[in-house]
């Protein structure tokens, strides 16, 4: 269902203003609606399947480009601590996507391709929002935007700031956000989209809606509240098949009907209510009272609840517990995330759906038994330092699965914090003796705080970790710095992960992770674009230590067959970094498996960010440091530290996974594999390279621990020389002869003097002169008329034409001319769904279970055909050039297209036509081209 459209009522009261009102305006705008809207509108069915949104950041850019152009300025609010109801309605929403995207892989499997994706498209929903926040912070960081975080619902917050102009004080011009915010007191329209383009913007009058139903506030929220919200379900009388639309006009009407009161529509539907949600009122009765005495935060920073005067004794049924300011303002800050808070206030850990769906019995117990410590250590950091009445509340934890067994954990369990994290009293100065050129801007991770290479590599010199254990009975304090204050959480976090004893030295675990992270150093070095490496090395002893990354098939893998544990293992390791890819929806192969994997890992990393949450808010509440800091900088410090959710998803692991089961030789060849299977992925054999050095070092340090801590280390070994092997396969060959152009070749090459070592990505300009000096991404082709994009090799040197691959023959216009099938050409359709490729997601060849997934004979179509065009080349070679109609745009300064034959503007190249291949080359070179 659409954000914008979900009631059709209120959708038809919509007004057009001109988008020139909004200038030199502040608009407050809802983020978890805003970013639903740019995700509908990038056309990116995939993201429930992949685990992620790809092209979500670089649209979030170009929108906020339009906004900065019109001189708009938004204030984005983001949702804070669930309330209550909403985890239950989260979980209820999650299964039920959970069953459409069920179909959805069933249609995958049985290679209904299209359908597939269409309904994969319905539940995108099911991707939370939530978690892209932390990419979405950043990029608001960036471009110095300003953004809260209130304590519950950004809805109320937005409603606060609407009202300010009845006391004369002013912080937004304007509001936007989803008709929620209709629940609440507002003074403004409500925008419900922003049309840059056509200059208008649709908004909804509160008082005009009550005028056309003819009601007071009160009736209408009532009348809202029936119809669904984010934190109650609707009425269910409202959904059934005979009744009619569920609009806020409807609900008005049954209200009329029934003595414009809920209780008397409940107790006349009371058969309905029974069957299905006999406890619906209470739950209307406790969202009621939210919206009638929601919380925020004030001009001067306080919390505050609306009509606190006429709050009812009973509050923390409805709104849960209260927790100091401070907490508050860390949260509002960005410091801290809403998870720790959340259960405090409710005494409850929920565990919200997978996108898989799938509770294996291994899936089930990381949850509900082996993160369960990393939980109580988490409190124990923080409910000490609260109220009393805290430490006796039992905390339950509640799952998404429906068999699940009654987990607890009991407030003596967390009571006491971990006298671990109190021994690490590090005065800036030591820190400043032994390491001179730490600091957070430090070029080299070994110098540069919160690398972790840093924390974890310091403590292998024996005399600076000695000199880190405080007296027993002193208190650390002066942790001022920012650079101190990440570190020392970084340290405190090893030690009670136990990479670290009490002595403060490496244990068998801390040795391995320190061997692991300097054997890719070099690799992180080199690839200095790409983050997150050494966190990745963490986030994988994590997964080893609870037994989650290993070579063992999960129940519901077993009922697929065998699968070499080599292959399984090797996979499983590629989840955990990130495939580079086009700003474009995902093209490429689907496994359900690597997705139920990619959930694990999402679980442990959010355990593990728990954990750092905690360590920096004791930190924060003893006194340890400074704690009124400016606004800017508590999200600074929280943004360097481990585990933030960096937009992940399993693309990588799927990439390597359907790389290493391919059983053909020409399908074994990674240059074509990557255009075939990923033909907008970005820079794949560098992806790859990456992944093999960090699989590598992996295994290095796995090597070096005791047998005590992890029994046989075969199967690791026999994994890296799995690899190893298939790595060697695919290393790009060095072309020094000129003869060696005209043979069959599979790839482009580059004649030079020197041999050609390595390859340059991320480019996508040909430089002049020299050669193909900074070429596009080396093994990235996009096929298909919308996205042409050259493939190249990169050190500098003449590139020569090369033969037509697959035997594409006769007059390349006229192969551009013809109908969608036909050899060596993709068509794309509005998804961005490659139809051309074998085993894509969304082709019609879509791969199942290792096969080929070919479709009928009318619908097979090869790989991408591949030519060269000469740059400044006589009038005849246009007629061997494809024109396409592709704009100058698609690739910054090179597109498809013929040549004029003049040379108007004395240039010596002639000049381009519009559609025509337009490159900054000197007369008589050769560039590839994907047609």
């Amino acid at each position: 269902m659409s954000v914008k459209n979900d009631d059709g009522f209120i959708n038809g009261l919509a007004v057009a203003y001109e988008a020139s009102q909004l200038k030199d305006n502040v608009v407050a705008v809802d983020a978890t609606y805003y970013l639903r809207i740019i995700l509908e509108n990038t056309h990116e069915p995939l993201v429930s399947a992949t685990g992620g949104p790809l092209a979500l950041e670089d649209r979030i850019n170009s929108d906020l480009d339009k906004w900065k152009a019109n001189d708009c300025t938004p204030l984005f609010i983001f949702d804070g601590c669930p309330v209550k109801g909403q985890d239950e309605l989260s979980i209820e929403l999650g299964r039920f996507a959970n069953n459409g995207t069920d179909h959805a892989w069933e249609l995958y499997s049985n290679a209904q391709a299209q359908s597939s994706v269409t309904n994969f498209g319905l539940f995108s929903n099911a991707y939370r929002m939530e978690r892209f926040y932390p990419t979405f912070q950043g990029i608001l960081r960036k471009r110095g935007l300003h953004f809260l975080v209130p304590p519950f619902k950004a809805v109320a917050q937005i409603a606060y700031l609407s009202n300010l102009s009845k006391t004369g004080e002013t912080l937004c011009g304007a509001i936007m956000g989803p008709r929620e915010l209709l629940l609440y007191p507002i003074n403004d329209v409500l925008i419900q989209e922003v049309d840059w383009s056509n200059n208008r913007f649709l908004a909804v009058s509160k008082d005009t809606l009550k005028n056309q139903l003819n009601i007071d506030d009160s009736i209408l929220v009532d009348a809202l509240l029936m119809t669904g919200t984010s934190f109650l379900p609707a009425l269910p009388a409202r959904v059934q098949p005979q009744q009619p639309p569920n609009t806020v006009r409807d609900a008005v009407n049954m209200l009329r009907a029934n003595g414009k009161h809920v209780k008397q529509v409940c107790q006349h539907f009371d058969d309905v209510l029974k069957s299905q949600q006999p406890d619906w009122f209470d739950k209307y009765c406790k969202a009621r009272m939210i919206v009638d005495h929601y919380v925020y935060v004030a001009i001067n920073g306080s919390v505050e609840v609306q009509a606190l005067d006429s709050l009812t004794s009973d509050s923390h049924e409805y709104m849960g517990l209260r927790l100091p300011d401070e907490l508050h303002h860390y949260l509002n800050t960005g410091l801290v995330g809403p998870h720790l808070l959340s259960w405090v206030i409710h005494s409850r850990i929920t565990i919200l759906p997978t996108l898989d769906g799938i509770a294996s019995d291994e899936y089930k117990s990381l949850v509900l038994r082996r993160l369960l410590p990393m939980r109580e250590l988490a409190l124990g950091l923080v409910v000490p330092r609260l109220n009393r009445g805290f430490h006796f509340k039992d905390i339950e934890v509640k799952a998404w699965f429906p068999d699940q067994q009654p987990t607890t954990i009991r407030n003596s369990d967390f009571r006491t914090p971990s006298p671990k994290v109190a021994t690490w009293s590090v005065e800036q100065k030591l820190v400043d003796e032994h390491f001179p050129s730490w600091s957070l801007s430090a070029p080299a991770s070994k110098d540069r705080s919160g690398s972790l290479a840093f924390e974890i590599l310091a403590l292998k010199k024996p005399e600076f970790a000695k000199a880190t254990v405080g007296k027993p009975g002193n208190k650390p304090k002066g942790i001022d710095a920012p650079a101190h204050i990440i570190s020392t959480v970084i340290w405190r976090f090893l030690h009670l992960r136990d990479y670290v004893n009490d002595s403060h030295e490496l244990t068998g675990w801390g040795k391995a992770l320190a061997t692991a992270m300097t054997e890719l150093e070099s690799t992180v070095e080199k690839y200095s674009q790409v983050s997150g490496l050494h966190e990745a090395l963490l986030l994988a002893f994590e997964l080893i230590r609870l037994d989650q990354l290993n070579a063992k098939q999960r129940q519901d893998e077993l009922e697929k067959g065998d699968v070499d544990p080599s292959l399984l293992l090797i996979s499983r390791c590629a989840v955990l970094l990130k495939l580079r890819h086009d700003a474009i929806g995902y093209t490429g192969p689907l496994r359900k498996d690597m997705l139920a994997y990619f959930s694990q890992v999402s679980a442990v990393r959010e355990a593990d960010r728990d954990l750092v949450e905690a360590i920096v808010v004791h930190l924060f509440m003893n006194n340890q440091t400074k704690r009124e800091r400016q606004p800017s900088e508590y999200w600074d410090i929280s943004t360097v530290l481990p585990f933030v959710n960096r937009n992940y998803n399993a693309a990588m692991g799927v990439a390597i996974r359907t790389f290493l089961e391919m059983d053909s030789d020409e399908n074994r060849d990674l240059d074509k594999f990557a255009s075939l299977y990923f033909p907008n992925s970005v820079a794949f054999r560098e992806d790859v390279n990456i992944f093999c050095h960090f699989f590598k070092a992996l295994v290095a340090g796995v090597k070096t621990l005791d047998q005590k801590d992890l029994g046989s280390k075969d199967i690791w070994t026999k994994a890296q020389e799995y690899l190893e092997s298939r790595s060697r396969k695919n290393a790009p060959a060095a072309v020094t002869e000129e003869k060696d152009i005209h043979r069959e070749v599979d790839d482009w090459v580059i004649i030079n003097s020197e041999s050609v070592e390595r390859r340059v990505t991320d480019q996508e300009v040909f430089a002049s002169g020299k050669g193909v000096e900074d070429a596009a991404s080396d093994t990235a082709v996009e096929t298909g008329l919308k996205h042409p994009r050259p493939r190249s090799w990169t050190d500098p040197g003449n590139l020569l034409m090369v033969d037509f691959l697959n035997g594409v023959e006769g007059d390349l216009q006229d192969q551009a001319n013809k109908p969608e099938v036909r050899k060596g050409r993709a068509v794309h359709d509005e998804n961005n769904i490659d139809y051309a490729t074998n085993g894509v997601a969304g082709g019609r060849n879509d791969a199942r279970n290792g096969d080929s997934g070919l479709g009928a004979n009318s619908e097979t179509r090869p790989e991408p055909g591949r030519a060269s065009v000469l740059i400044g080349a006589p009038s005849n070679i246009d007629d061997r050039v494809v024109k396409n109609g592709a704009s100058s745009s698609s690739v910054d300064s090179c597109t498809l297209g013929g040549y004029d034959d003049d040379d108007d503007d004395g240039s010596g190249v002639r000049d381009s036509k519009e559609g025509y291949m337009s490159t900054q080359g000197l007369p008589g070179q050769w560039y590839p081209i994907v047609y």
